[in-house]
């Protein structure tokens, strides 16, 4: 009878674990089913397998518990033969539901994907079953506690790193690998992925064997194998970034080892990159911006700043983990920026660290993270894209139909789902008018609380629907053509294969820069079959340009331009095209978009373009040509030569872009110019801006301050004027403000 009992018990306990195991299973196929109706893991790509990554370390630490429970001492070829079937499951069926959802719904090649589900998903599982064994060995009665106190700890671990640590990169054994932001793209598998795999394998293999050696052993040993495993893991975390799976502020200070101090930044730049009046420039950028949004913010901030200036994206890709996105760290006063542009973004991510005194969480950001409030409280202050202010770039916006409810920006992380320009616009745009119209103390407040009702006795609805009444009296010249320069693009989510896409596109760069034209080619082409990506048709156009088959590059670019006609590339394209059209001697097409684009006018800079163009062609279609093959110094002798016969006020800003280093030929037209000035029209007006932008540079205060003047000879409305009002003011505080600054150079 009691045998008979027993039986049935164990019976009863097998089904209990073969149920529990069918479970696990079902789970993974229906979290895997729901991963093909999201943009970015809807293929079998990274994001796929670093979710896939999470669940296999999770059902195989979990399956693992469920049989040693029963029997720790199965060896581990009979553990593998037990569970055969559900780790022959668990792994090839998130992989063949990837596979069959990349194949039926997309043209994206899954190559990089299958490598991807080999380094990150497989491996993870086989982590979580070891985890799972360790956590059985330490307590059979706790270890499902132990293993899901294990894995929140790995899974959370980076948490640390993100800190104390620059990166916003992390190396992990779960999902095996975070890029940092959504807008570096291009993502593969490289040597430092599979090393730090490999250290994995190694640890668990320790782990496991560490299990197996404390089953039955005393509580006293078991605590010292614990320990000396949280050794290991402390030791290699230290080690990190000396394997580079990590970038501490040793790590980066190394590679960015020359510093200029002031009074208020430290700021830090490669050994390269030293230029005597750059750097000074730079330094008093920085304490101007500071100035500035102190006074807006009504600020006593007091802290030294460190500011990083990468060389190129590159390397900050490497050392920080975002190539593109420039960034700000508040809770360790520490803003990172490439070099080259830094400019752009400087004040942005300076508001950032300032905004740190009335964050509220650990990170000194807005309450709840919410990312529209923490970069619209940017944009408002800064109150600068590309020198136009928020509002006016969120009136064209709205005007031309890019539209996203102020409600939905700010709820949750729906900031990201929008191309960055659209979401930054309207979030900048939007606090502005809350400052504008109940000021900054309640928007430091809102920033703290992200409470709107508290702060203002409204709801977010009722203040967007104000928002909104405010934004239709707006007024503005509006142009179609300049709103789809600025918001004609997609974020990655809409975006078709991106992470491949941006891969091979680089990979085919590469292959240019080499000068393997043929090869670059036939890549690019393969990608713009698949993702009709601009990135890949420049490539192909750049490639047949480069063989000289100008011909088959005009016929390809006039058949493809048309998928681009609501794209933000669509003028750039028109540039191209019609550059083409003159090397194919097609002078007449090519007048016709030259004048197009005038007439579209999206910016004033291919205005400029297309005139320069247009003055060389009186020379005749040969003097144009050769201006194609020319090298910057001849390019800049030739429109040089322009102004011989009267100033050429749309050519002013192509010379001071060719002569960065400064040239005494421009600097001489710089001096005619100051005498015979006159500034009637905005082309001339925008001429005068860009010559007292350069003088600043140089360190010529008088000359700087003597063109911001002029500049604003001509008035076209508030809108336009912004940038020239701001420029003078930057001048004088320069001017007025030099000798005070302190500046110390160091390496």
């Amino acid at each position: 009878m009691f045998q008979q009992r027993n039986f049935n018990l164990r019976i009863s306990l097998e089904e209990f674990h073969s149920n529990i195991s069918k479970i696990l299973i079902f789970f993974l196929v229906l979290i895997n089913l729901l991963l093909t109706f999201l943009p970015l893991t809807k293929t079998l790509g990274y994001e796929f397998s670093v979710v896939n990554g999470i669940l296999l370390f999770i059902i195989g630490g979990l399956q693992t518990i469920i049989v040693q429970r029963k029997d720790f001492e199965i060896g581990v070829i009979d553990l593998f033969l037990k569970n055969k079937l559900f780790i022959s499951f668990s792994i090839i069926i998130p992989f063949l539901i990837g596979f069959l959802s990349s194949v039926l719904s997309s043209n994206c090649p899954i190559k990089d994907g299958i490598l991807f589900y080999l380094v990150i998903s497989i491996p993870s599982f086989f982590f979580g079953g070891v985890v799972g064994s360790f956590c059985t060995a330490l307590s059979r009665k706790y270890s499902f506690y132990f293993f899901i106190i294990i894995s929140l700890g790995l899974i959370l671990s980076p948490l640390t790193e993100f800190f104390f640590n620059p990166q916003i990169y992390f190396y992990n054994p779960v999902f095996g690998y975070f890029p940092g932001t959504i807008y570096d793209e291009d993502l593969t598998i490289d040597r430092i992925l599979i090393a730090y795999r490999i250290f994995n394998i190694a640890f668990f293999i320790l782990l496991f064997y560490s299990s197996r050696i404390i089953i039955n052993n005393s509580k006293v040993k078991k605590v010292l194998i614990v320990l000396a495993l949280i050794l290991i893991s402390f030791s290699f975390s230290i080690l990190k970034p000396k394997l580079f799976f990590a970038t501490d502020k040793n790590r980066i200070e190394k590679e960015l080892a020359s510093t200029i101090a002031t009074n208020n930044f430290r700021i830090h730049y490669p050994d390269s990159l030293y230029r005597d009046k750059q750097n000074r420039y730079n330094a008093l950028l920085h304490e101007y911006y500071l100035d500035q949004i102190k006074i807006q913010l009504k600020s006593s901030f007091s802290h030294k700043i460190d500011s990083y200036l990468f060389p190129g994206k590159d390397s900050k890709r490497e050392l920080l983990g975002s190539g593109n996105a420039d960034l700000a760290k508040p809770w360790l006063n520490q803003i990172y920026l490439n070099y080259y542009n830094y400019g752009v973004t400087l004040k942005h991510e300076i508001v950032h660290i300032l905004a740190g005194e009335f964050g509220s969480t650990p990170f000194r950001v807005s309450a709840d993270l919410n990312p529209a409030m923490i970069e619209g409280l940017a944009m408002s202050i800064e109150n600068n894209y590309d020198d136009y202010q928020v509002h006016y770039m969120a009136k064209l916006a709205f005007k031309a139909g890019y539209k996203y409810p102020i409600e939905k920006l700010f709820s949750g992380f729906n900031f990201f789902s929008q191309i960055s320009s659209i979401s930054y616009i309207y979030a900048g745009s939007f606090l502005k008018y809350l400052e504008d119209k109940f000021g900054i103390s309640k928007i430091k407040y809102l920033y703290e609380v992200n409470d709107f009702q508290k702060v203002y006795g409204k709801n977010l609805n009722e203040l967007a629907k104000d928002y909104e009444l405010f934004l239709e009296s707006y007024k503005i010249e509006f142009n179609k053509n300049e709103a789809q320069l600025y918001f004609g693009g997609v974020s990655i989510f809409k975006k078709y294969c991106p992470r491949m896409a941006a891969s091979d596109v680089k990979n085919a760069w590469e292959l240019y820069k080499n000068k393997k034209y043929s090869e670059a080619l036939d890549l690019f082409k393969n990608v713009y079959d698949y993702s009709n990506s601009y990135q890949s048709l420049l490539g192909v156009v750049s490639s047949y340009s480069a063989e000289k088959k100008y011909v088959t590059a005009a016929e390809f670019l006039s058949d493809q331009i048309v998928n681009f006609r609501s794209s933000q590339f669509y003028y750039s394209l028109e540039l191209i095209l019609a550059d083409l059209l003159i090397k194919t001697n097609q002078s007449v097409k090519a007048m016709s978009l030259y004048d197009s684009l005038l007439v579209q006018n999206p910016h004033i800079n291919f205005t400029n373009e297309v005139l320069i163009r247009k003055s060389i062609l009186e020379e005749g279609v040969d003097s144009l040509k050769n201006y194609f093959n020319y090298n910057r110094k001849l390019k800049l002798q030739k429109i040089l030569s322009l102004n011989s016969k009267g100033i050429k006020y749309f050519s002013i800003p192509s010379l001071i872009n060719l002569s960065a280093n400064g040239n005494s030929s421009l600097d001489n037209l710089i001096i005619e110019l100051k005498r015979n000035i006159k500034v009637q029209d905005f082309s001339s007006s925008y001429a005068t801006l860009e010559i007292s932008k350069y003088a600043l540079r140089n360190l010529d205060y008088e000359t700087a301050q003597y063109f911001a003047v002029r500049s604003l000879d001509f008035r076209k409305d508030d809108n336009s004027d912004h940038m020239f009002i701001e420029n003078l003011r930057m001048v004088n505080w320069f001017k007025n403000n030099h000798d005070e600054i302190k500046i110390i150079y160091s390496k």
